[in-house]
């Protein structure tokens, strides 16, 4: 009887099998006919999750900035299944991210993620393909493949901009799609479905997490850290398909066993494409340097990380004819991703235990010291630079990067001066050793200088991040030891002066303080002069809130609530009259005004910029920007605008006489411009304008025939005048107020943009590079020839008006934590 039900047990699972449809079943269509939105797309993941849930499991992560769900599923066997929370710390262990021994009897985990760019829409179809496969009774290979490995897959990392792809293109196609790429269906509008709610590339924002998207995920990656991690995307029509293995350069951080699997996996992918007749390419293109990348972040982690790109992008829709006339579907688009996503997961599970014990030799030699070209950095502290490294020590947190005090003396390589030199460390000195499980990711993040195994590269190729924040910093070969855990004590801020309050001006928290304090209309004055209350020293810029003029139960308890928020110190004021300095009611000490800033957002501008821009007021400072759009330039109540910000994008009302006069009126009453990278350049077109790019003059010779550059060595010959991303220090002045709360500043130059000095009294030299300035990264040596003595921040005087040059994006990517700070102090302080 116990057989009989033991039967019947079987019989009712397998007919329970049976009945799990197809992605094309339960839709009613076939993958790829039509553009699913994603809501549908988690509707068919949880249907089959209900339907075989000891092979399916569902984990939610958080939501978007518009409210739209995020979720990994994990498959694998039953049995894995029922093990799955020990599989993971299991792993955790073999990384050497928690304390044990880890065991390598553990299946392989591959984490696939689909459509990080939301208009590259052929991964989320594919991965309904995929799940349906990897639980499909009918097929035996998968469910061999499944017993020793574990795979996660993310149907969609950027929901917000994915559903705005959808939703535009489920608008304007007919009931039959239109091949030619001039129909309206292949004409995406601005901003695009490839970004984020916040118009950013959040497959640039892996290590930085700028976005919410990119934390939520990031913390659920690193609970798990995959052997394998997949990245599907699509490139432009006319290009077949890309796998793996990379282009070089590869950061030589990468082990050879991380090289040597993926060319395997490529040789595996090929052997099925070859099948199949369709055309791919390899080692092209796509490297592995840039460290925030869906690809190289997990390699920097110790997974093995791959890019695949198929041919589509916003432009093909559900058809479009290439260049050759052929027509490249959203059908076969998703077949060959699927396709891909299986032979990965079928060669995985070859290799499965190579796989794994590789992982764990990975997580050995880091624990070991033996992926560190240095064995410590140490960020030096400095109570004027402390709110730069708490900003720091967030980074660090959120990608699990452990850090240390200790005491005494090490030698190593000063980031400033770019000499070995010793140093004794303090207490409050940041050690973070290059012998833990994130060693990889910490070499990459902090060294001074990567080494470049080829100069043609897909971005920027320097972050390191004492650069970034502006921080002194050392990189030494010796480990340090007596390491106790650091820690910088949150701040608890006492009110009940009868006076009021200073706040040092030296960190972009002090911003963020500003911020909050102008939306509830406190009363904030600035001081342009340095000055002293007891012992502590306040630099220019720095923040005065009183009593007088202010409510002061409403002002005590706002101040208390944001500062500590913040962990930014308030001082109590005891008396106008300071210990050192100008006194409080000085013409020096002015009213900060609560600027109304617009921003124009729309066609014409950069997405990825004015993203920046709009992230930056509306998240990390909460503070109010009016964004319109172009078209709308002649309905601005120009009167009612203080602050006008133009990101890098084309202003074509420059152009028309009626609006540049309009414009320059503005400013001529009072405005204030802030202009960044391309719009420098056309505001210097002006006639009201004194700015003059800086050109060098080229010496004419003659040329001898051997000297002739081939064809075939066109695009590197290009890189002689090139730079992708090199950071340069900036001279400065201090006493400017765009420089308030700087010590140092370090640049990031993606091109040759460099302007004159402005004559005397024709507007203020605020920040220059000069000889030698370069500190970090590739430039063509052409280009690093002429980059030297000219201007890269400056600011001008029109009327009662200003304008602010920054040719450098301050904002990058809003990880280049010092350039906040420079864009507060153009918003906020007083520029003239």
């Amino acid at each position: 009887m116990k057989k009989m039900l033991v039967i019947l047990a079987c019989l009712i699972s397998t007919f329970s099998f049976a009945q799990v449809k197809s992605p094309a079943e339960y839709l009613g269509y076939q993958v790829g006919s039509k553009v699913t939105p994603h809501w549908k797309v988690l509707e068919y993941y949880q249907y089959l999750a209900k339907q075989v849930p000891d092979q399916i499991k569902e984990e939610s992560y958080g939501e978007t900035t518009e409210g739209r769900p995020l979720k990994v599923y994990y498959v694998s066997s039953a049995q894995n299944m029922s093990n799955l929370e020990n599989i993971r710390t299991n792993n955790l262990k073999l990384a050497h991210a928690q304390e044990g021994q880890g065991s390598t009897s553990s299946p392989a985990i591959v984490w696939i993620s689909n459509n990080v760019h939301g208009n590259e829409t052929s991964s989320i179809e594919a991965s309904m393909m995929t799940l349906y496969e990897l639980v499909n009774p009918n097929n035996s290979k998968s469910k061999t493949w499944l017993e020793n490995t574990l795979v996660i897959l993310d149907p969609c990392l950027n929901p917000d901009g994915t559903e705005r792809y959808n939703n535009w293109y489920n608008g304007v196609v007919g009931i039959k799609y239109n091949p030619e790429l001039y129909a309206r269906e292949h004409r995406e509008p601005w901003p695009g479905g490839r970004y984020n709610h916040y118009y950013f590339d959040m497959n640039r924002d892996w290590a930085w997490q700028t976005q919410k998207e990119s934390t939520l995920r990031a913390v659920i990656y690193n609970k798990w850290l995959p052997h394998i991690h997949v990245d599907f995307h699509e490139q432009g029509i006319n290009s077949p398909y890309y796998f793996p293995p990379a282009a070089e350069p590869l950061h030589e951080v990468i082990t050879p066993w991380q090289r040597e699997f993926q060319t395997t996996i490529g040789k595996h992918n090929a052997k099925y494409f070859d099948s199949k007749g369709w055309l791919y390419f390899t080692k092209e293109r796509f490297d592995l340097f840039y460290p925030s990348y869906g690809d190289t972040y997990p390699i920097y982690s110790g997974s093995i990380g791959m890019t695949f790109e198929k041919a589509g992008n916003s432009s093909a829709g559900l058809g479009v004819y290439t260049d050759q006339k052929d027509t490249l579907t959203l059908v076969d688009r998703a077949i060959q991703h699927h396709a891909s996503g299986l032979n990965v997961i079928e060669v995985v599970s070859q290799n499965a235990d190579k796989v794994v014990s590789e992982f764990k030799k990975f997580g050995d030699d880091a624990a070991s010291g033996k992926l560190s070209s240095y064995q410590t950095y140490v960020i030096k502290f400095d109570s004027g630079r402390e709110k730069s490294i708490r900003a720091l020590l967030e980074l660090l947190d959120k990608n699990k990067i452990n850090y240390y005090s200790s005491t005494g003396s090490l030698k190593g390589f000063d980031y400033f001066s770019k000499k070995d030199q010793s140093h004794s460390l303090n207490s409050k000195d940041v050690v973070i050793p290059g012998n833990q499980s994130k060693a990889a990711l910490i070499r990459v993040l902090f060294e001074p200088e990567a080494k470049l195994t080829d100069s043609v590269t897909y971005d920027i190729t320097a972050w390191s991040l004492p650069y970034v924040y502006g921080l002194p910093a050392i990189a030494s070969a010796s480990k340090m030891g007596n390491l106790t855990p650091y820690q910088l004590e949150p701040i608890n801020n006492s009110t009940g002066s009868s006076f009021g309050y200073a706040i040092k001006w030296d960190g972009f928290s002090s911003a963020q303080l500003l911020a909050a304090l102008l939306r509830n209309k406190i009363t904030v004055k600035a001081s342009d002069q340095s000055f002293k209350l007891g012992a502590e020293e306040f630099p220019k810029g720095s923040l005065l809130v009183m009593k007088n003029g202010n409510r002061s139960a409403t002002i005590e308890k706002v101040l208390k609530e944001e500062a500590d928020r913040l962990n930014v110190r308030t001082y109590a004021i005891q008396s106008g009259i300071v210990d050192g300095g100008k006194d409080l009611g000085s013409s020096d000490v002015k009213t900060i005004k609560a600027p109304k800033v617009l921003m124009m957002a729309g066609e014409g501008q950069r997405a990825t910029n004015v993203g920046e821009v709009w992230h930056y007021f509306d998240q990390q400072l909460q503070y109010p920007i009016i964004l319109i759009n172009p078209a709308d330039f002649s309905r601005v109540e120009w009167d009612e605008i203080d602050v006008f910000i133009m990101p890098n994008g084309n202003y074509p009302f420059l152009k028309d006489k009626a609006q540049s006069e309009e414009f320059s009126s503005w400013i001529r009453k009072g405005g204030k411009v802030i202009a960044l990278e391309s719009a420098v350049t056309q505001l210097a077109s002006q006639g009201w304008s004194e700015l003059k790019s800086l050109k060098s003059d080229t010496a004419s010779s003659k040329v001898k025939p051997s000297l002739l550059k081939k064809y075939g060595d066109r695009e590197r010959g290009a890189l002689e005048n090139y730079t992708a991303g090199a950071i340069f220090k900036v001279t400065f002045d201090p006493t400017h107020p765009l420089m308030y709360g700087l010590k140092d500043y370090f640049t990031l130059k993606q091109d040759e943009n460099l302007f004159q000095y402005f004559p005397e009294g024709k507007g203020w030299n605020v920040g220059y590079i000069t000889e030698n300035a370069k500190m970090s990264g590739f430039v063509g040596h052409s280009l690093n020839k002429k980059l030297k003595n000219g201007m890269v921040f400056g600011t001008q005087n029109v009327g009662r008006g200003s304008v602010v040059y920054l040719t450098d994006n301050v904002l990058f990517r809003n990880f280049w934590e010092s350039g906040k700070l420079i864009m507060a102090n153009a918003t906020f302080q007083t520029v003239e």
